[in-house]
């Protein structure tokens, strides 16, 4: 049995954005569209760097490594010279060990250490490469090609162990060899269409993936019209989706630009 996740690929905001990322070559992390690092203001990154190093610092040989790519370094009081991608990747990681050490405590459940990861639509793979000490197994995919190739290097060079697919080999293995019990979306359902993330989500349920953790764009905090916003026409919110299959287990508006950090679990 295959999976079917055609027409994911069809992205039409990146056809012209593949090639922008192609042209830049090796400072693929300059451009915002990987990672938009120049909209935040200085005192977002001092407030984001002490939530941290108050929380504890996760990936702590990470702070400057994308400078080498084309990442902005900010200084800051709290830790010194950081990007915006070591701390997002930072917050992110952070809200999920909490998030399962509740569950843990109230229910039993396993924490994230033991997690089997699914990151869709994973970039150049910054978040697989903080994250792949602290889970059991990390898998990337991305139906942009270009994003394929760079996570393939990237993570080769900083974290070998995750395993980065092209979309076609893992609609081909993923439902008779792969098992995964949290999924990953960050920021990348608001660049496609409501088809398509309804696609996504029906992949994980036939996956029976019993966790997902997401990270859209916007904050709820000023109303919530541009969390959870599709890509396209009126940008209409996927959140109706995740809610028809998933429980919310918790939603925090954190990190630079406060977008909500959520954790939805499977409904029986």
């Amino acid at each position: 049995m295959s999976l079917n996740l055609e027409g994911l690929s069809e992205l039409s905001m990146w056809e012209d954005w593949q090639e922008i990322v192609r042209r830049s070559g090796d400072k693929f992390c300059a451009s915002p569209i990987y990672v938009q690092q120049r909209s935040q203001r200085h005192e977002d990154f001092e407030r984001t760097a002490e939530y941290v190093v108050r929380q504890g610092m996760i990936d702590l040989t990470g702070m400057t490594r994308d400078a080498e790519f084309g990442g902005l370094v900010r200084e800051t009081k709290a830790c010194g010279p950081v990007t915006r991608m070591w701390l997002d990747s930072n917050v992110e990681i952070d809200f999920l060990f909490r998030q399962f050490a509740e569950l843990r405590r109230k229910h039993g459940t396993s924490l994230l250490s033991s997690k089997n990861v699914l990151d869709i639509g994973a970039g150049y793979g910054r978040l697989a490469v903080s994250m792949m000490p602290v889970v059991a197994s990390y898998t990337c995919i991305d139906p942009v090609p270009i994003s394929t190739e760079i996570c393939t290097k990237y993570c080769g060079r900083f974290a070998p162990s995750v395993r980065v697919m092209p979309l076609p080999e893992f609609c081909e293995k993923a439902v008779d060899s792969m098992a995964f019990s949290l999924a990953i979306n960050v920021h990348s359902w608001n660049e496609c269409t409501f088809s398509q993330v309804a696609r996504w989500v029906a992949v994980l349920v036939q996956l029976r993936v019993a966790y997902l953790f997401t990270v859209s764009n916007g904050s709820m905090l000023a109303g919530g019209k541009e969390a959870y916003a599709t890509w396209g026409g009126q940008g209409e919110s996927f959140r109706p989706i995740l809610e028809h299959y998933y429980d919310l287990i918790a939603e925090e508006h954190i990190g630079l630009s406060y977008h909500p950090h959520a954790l939805w679990r499977m409904k029986p």
